[in-house]
């Protein structure tokens, strides 16, 4: 695996200065201090819960980070039974009850989907379309294994905690408050490979599998939930491992018309949410 992008081997040929005998004792310290700070960071930072993105390098967010610009207000329709809608919004301003979760959900072994560890789950349209989507990518050479699916309210609460506990109030950069993940639809779906180390991390965007995803996910109703440029309308930061289901007409029509869900779904006047 390489290492993430935001990490840095430095190295100086300049020659080390001489301390005197306290100051190497102070620094000396300090180091072993340190080194245990460090030490135990990195017990807790691999991946919380085996399915969350590698940790953020300075500089950078992970899933579901806050939006870096307000999109200013927006017309919204209330639709019946919209928690099940392929096009529900779920996002910083709009959530799924903690009760909410699909009747339909099937697990994908079932469907001889490769999933990354343990059991995962889906709506069973979307897992229908999704083991079309990965036999078709197979046949043309490209590894997808799922790593995250179906994730509860419970889930969400359990991983958020585990983020509040390093970050305390920086967690919202680190995992989506409870209720407000798209995995609770039971349509979402997170991609790795062997090419990105079966992490889910940035790297993953520059595999050959990920441009395969690019050009024909939505041929299979899946959609990038957070595409490269679209920030200020979608709220999150570009996660090219995050796909999620809405169907092959609207997946076509929301290709074609070059917008993000947000965007697409205000401009047809209509923001199905709970």
């Amino acid at each position: 695996m390489r290492p993430h992008p935001g990490y840095r081997l430095w190295r100086t040929g300049r020659p080390q200065p001489r301390f005197g005998r306290h100051r190497r004792r102070r620094r000396a310290a300090a180091l072993i201090l340190l080194a245990a700070v460090f030490g135990l960071s990195f017990a807790f930072l691999g991946s919380p819960d085996g399915e969350d993105p590698a940790p953020p390098a300075a500089g950078t967010e992970r899933e579901e980070a806050p939006p870096a610009q307000e999109t200013g207000p927006q017309e919204e329709r209330p639709t019946s039974g919209a928690c099940g809608d392929l096009l529900a919004l779920v996002d910083h301003d709009h959530g799924l009850p903690p009760h909410y979760e699909p009747e339909d959900l099937v697990p994908l072994s079932a469907h001889g989907i490769p999933v990354l560890n343990g059991e995962q789950f889906l709506r069973r349209e979307a897992a229908d379309r999704l083991a079309e989507l990965l036999a078709d990518a197979a046949a043309a050479g490209e590894e997808l294994v799922v790593a995250s699916g179906y994730r509860s309210f419970g889930e969400q609460q359990r991983t958020h905690a585990r983020w509040t506990a390093l970050y305390g109030e920086g967690a919202g950069g680190m995992s989506a408050v409870p209720g407000h993940s798209e995995h609770q639809l039971g349509t979402a779906v997170d991609f790795t490979n062997a090419a990105a180390g079966y992490e889910l991390w940035w790297p993953f965007g520059d595999t050959t599998a990920s441009a395969w995803l690019e050009e024909n996910a939505h041929r299979y109703g899946f959609i990038l939930s957070y595409p490269r440029g679209r920030e200020e309308e979608t709220g999150y930061n570009w996660e090219p491992w995050h796909y999620r289901y809405i169907g092959v007409e609207n997946a076509r029509e929301l290709r074609e018309s070059g917008l993000s869900l947000q965007a697409f779904l205000q401009q047809n006047g209509v923001i199905p949410h709970c």
